[in-house]
């Protein structure tokens, strides 16, 4: 199950890339009418193209939190079924698995970071404690790209567990995730393709970015690279710290 999060995040990141090519995509004299009946003119296919890599991007990210929002709710699924057969002694009683698909639906509606870190690990390590900083602020920027076309509000800078009403106008939207930083010879490669030889290095340096209310979040395809990449990792460490408490709960029920 985890190679199928890692190749959706993959696809994911893969789609804000091709947003690059399509702006070099020209258009033909007459737009497209493949779909026989088309709402809209060449002025709103040349704006889709110009805009590309932000929309694409968008998308990207969009998709990419739905990835390992998924990914939890099955973790979760398989965790309340061996629950239930440690507690009925490996025998699945009539009408449980319904029940259970209910309940894991109930719980999922709580959102990814509750999910990942209060249901499918109920005592999360501290490598995964550090982690889901990392979703918190991605989902929060997911929130806003899909609901509020990327133009931050009141809703996308409360801080969790504070009434709305008691925001302040020096409230921001902050994420934070990994970004892979390359260097030749010490200095920073910032642009690709880059020519020039020399050492190469490459590390994982955590990356901050922050918008005030009313600011317009923009994406590139190089961020949801780097956001695929933290949320692969992310994933990775969920299903340790999943794998660790569901052995506890196997041999808790084994010694009955």
């Amino acid at each position: 199950m985890i190679d199928s999060l890692h190749k959706g995040l993959q696809y994911d990141a893969a789609i804000a890339v091709l947003g690059l090519g399509c702006v070099r995509t020209q258009l033909g004299e007459l737009s497209d009418l493949s779909t026989g009946i088309k709402y809209g003119n060449r002025e709103a296919d040349e704006a889709v193209r110009r805009d590309a890599p932000g929309l694409l991007s968008r998308f990207s990210l969009i998709s990419m939190v739905s990835r390992i929002e998924r990914h939890a709710q099955l973790l979760l699924l398989q965790r309340r079924v061996i629950e239930e057969l440690g507690i009925t002694g490996q025998k699945m009683r009539p009408g449980a698995m319904w029940k259970i698909l209910r309940r894991v639906h109930s719980e999922a509606r709580g959102g990814p970071v509750k999910l990942c870190s209060d249901l499918v690990v109920t005592k999360p390590s501290s490598a995964l404690i550090e982690r889901m900083a990392w979703l918190e602020g991605i989902v929060r920027v997911r929130n806003c790209l899909a609901h509020r076309l990327g133009q931050v509000s009141l809703e996308d800078v409360k801080p969790s567990g504070v009434p709305l009403e008691e925001t302040k106008d020096t409230d921001t939207l902050k994420v934070v995730w990994l970004r892979l930083k390359t260097s030749i010879n010490g200095k920073e490669i910032e642009t690709f393709p880059h020519q020039g030889g020399g050492q190469l290095e490459c590390q994982f340096a955590e990356y901050q970015r922050e918008w005030k209310i009313g600011g317009q979040i923009e994406v590139t395809p190089g961020e949801c690279q780097a956001i695929g990449m933290t949320l692969s990792f992310l994933g990775n460490q969920l299903l340790v710290d999943f794998e660790s408490e569901i052995n506890a709960v196997l041999a808790a029920g084994l010694s009955r």
